[in-house]
């Protein structure tokens, strides 16, 4: 997916940098050591997994009393939410990067972008909803 490859290209830059630099002889190896370090860490936050549950199997859960949501790594969004709900039960989580047919889904209630978090809430699509807001639409 487009993204994906956003945020792997996205981490890999400062890698690439310093490896340039210290050919030249611009930069020390010390700071080819520290780009590895960051491009790592970027690419840690970017790809890592998370909680996700196949399209496939979370579309029959969406439902009055439970919420199936959108989310992707990254996405501040996505994580301030995640935070703030545990554990919720109540709550099942897509990622949308390792599910195409999620990733369709998402954008067929979004005007065709990638929109994160995104949350089905039986016929309710919220958008970008802060913990509050799906607690309340849950109730």
């Amino acid at each position: 997916m487009r993204e994906r490859n956003i945020a792997v290209a996205t981490s890999m830059l400062p890698i690439v940098l310093a490896v340039v630099l210290v050919l030249t002889g611009d930069a020390s190896p010390w700071w080819a050591a520290a780009a590895v370090v960051v491009g790592g860490g970027l690419a840690w936050f970017l790809l890592r997994g998370g909680r996700h549950t196949p399209w496939e199997r979370a579309r029959r859960l969406v439902a009055p009393g439970h919420a199936v949501v959108f989310w992707k790594p990254g996405c501040s969004y996505c994580e301030r939410l995640l935070r703030a709900l545990g554990d919720d039960s109540r709550v099942t989580w897509v990622n949308v990067w390792k599910d195409e047919a999620a990733n369709a889904e998402l954008r067929s209630h979004n005007n065709g972008d990638e929109l994160t978090p995104t949350a089905l809430v039986g016929p309710e699509v919220l958008r970008n909803p802060s913990a509050d807001e799906l607690r309340a639409a849950l109730a």
